[in-house]
């Protein structure tokens, strides 16, 4: 078969609840490498956010900050960061509307302590004390997070952000719609608010598109996994669209192939379906 390159979202289909990859999983991917197939990461995370996954298994490169940072074969082909007053204009609108929201650099996270209490505790509200502090603990060391009073003007590729009130986020997506594409989530549930604003010339479609190009490849010859509606670009931009079993609903239905959930290895099983093993 021909070879091809497979980009894997993180969250929800690589792991779950920011976890670890199955040993199925990794052995995925490293079948499929052996095989000839490119391997990549394709994540809204910043790069330091995926250190851990990149340390589990040999990838041939990733996708992250949701299109705005790419590395193939350990050469950055390209970057992108955030105009500098549409920083200052989000985070004042943000700062007006009560809302919490960190910085995504390249390889540092800042996040103001409220927003890592709301970031780590979201899914964990029963958590004792000591376990709080333990998991702020791991989070900051995954993320590389420093608190956003010693920011010190490097580029920003993501904002993410958390609203308290469903009125605080409409009235800034009414003033921010124009200069960012929003992407929310449902990860702390109905209480808040969670999501990212990106730039409106990159997402996870762009960064396949941008490594199709780099590598020479056909876009036929890609596969896209992912889970969630910000991993849409993902599966309708690559020549087969996967969506894992867990997946939204919107995201199923518009895939070419629909696995497992990611607690049966989804990943391994649709690599295996689709021949990435061999015959």
């Amino acid at each position: 078969m021909e070879k091809k390159a497979i980009f894997l979202d993180v969250d929800g289909t690589l792991v779950a609840n920011h976890g670890k990859m199955t040993e199925q999983v990794k052995k995925a991917i490293t079948l499929a490498r052996n095989r000839g197939h490119k391997v990549f990461i394709c994540t809204g995370r910043n790069k330091i956010g995926i250190r851990n996954e990149l340390e589990e298994v040999n990838f041939d490169g990733f996708i992250a900050s949701a299109g705005s940072y790419i590395e193939v074969a350990d050469e950055v082909v390209h970057s992108r960061y955030y105009d500098r007053k549409l920083i200052e204009k989000a985070c004042d609108v943000f700062n007006r509307n009560n809302i919490v929201y960190n910085y995504e650099c390249t390889d540092i996270t800042y996040m103001s302590p409220k927003m890592m209490e709301f970031f780590v505790g979201g899914n964990n509200e029963e958590a004792t004390n000591s376990e709080m502090e333990r998991l702020k603990a791991e989070q900051s060391d995954k993320f590389n997070v420093r608190d956003m009073n010693e920011y010190d003007g490097r580029g920003i590729h993501k904002i993410s952000f958390i609203a308290m009130k469903q009125e605080d986020f409409d009235h800034a997506f009414k003033e921010l719609k124009e200069n960012f594409n929003f992407v929310v989530h449902d990860m702390f549930g109905s209480k808040n608010i969670n999501g990212e604003i990106m730039s409106k010339l990159d997402n996870k479609g762009t960064g396949i598109k941008r490594i199709v190009d780099y590598l020479n490849i056909d876009m036929e010859d890609t596969i896209g996994f992912g889970d969630s509606m910000n991993d849409y670009e993902i599966v309708t931009t690559a020549g087969t669209g996967v969506a894992m079993g867990n997946a939204h609903p919107q995201l199923k239905a518009a895939a070419d192939y629909v696995t497992d959930d990611i607690a049966e290895d989804g990943v391994y099983k649709a690599c295996e379906a689709l021949h990435l093993f061999g015959e």
